[in-house]
């Protein structure tokens, strides 16, 4: 994450995060490196369905294709990114267990990164405990953010 938070200085960008299944650990990770508060605007822990209906407007994502799903994880990425107005944001929706949730596999998790107007979508199947789905998606994040600036 320090690496991240340094290019993002040097390249004067800046971060957002709307979260789900990692509960704000993004977040609590950049704000972990200091000098973060010049790049890290905030971000949105949409974690219940009621969240994302207030927050997201995504009540007819939520019907037609739940919570975990690659639209809501646009939506996520792209509504934190409007409303906090920074370059790049990132979104993670999924299931991290310990049972199946919307008829989805524990694991599935869907994330979505947009830098400026480059939208980037990935489905993921991760394995291991709550905590270790969780770590494994937003290391995957951090890596993928960092291979696309």
């Amino acid at each position: 994450m320090e690496r991240l938070v340094q290019i993002l200085k040097e390249k004067k960008l800046t971060i957002s995060s709307c979260e789900s299944l990692t509960g704000g650990m993004f977040a609590s990770e950049i704000v972990g490196v200091s000098g973060a508060s010049s790049v890290f605007k905030g971000s949105f822990v949409t974690y219940m369905d009621e969240c994302k209906e207030i927050l997201l407007d995504g009540k007819e994502i939520l019907k037609t294709q739940g919570a975990i799903s690659e639209e809501m994880a646009y939506k996520m990425a792209s509504v934190v990114k409007f409303k906090l107005d920074t370059n790049i944001a990132v979104s993670f929706t999924g299931n991290a267990g310990p049972l199946p949730s919307e008829n989805k596999e524990v694991g599935l998790v869907y994330s979505c990164i947009i830098i400026d107007d480059l939208i980037l979508n990935y489905k993921d199947i991760y394995s291991g405990n709550r905590m270790e789905i969780r770590q494994k998606c937003v290391k995957d994040a951090i890596n993928r953010i960092l291979e696309n600036l």
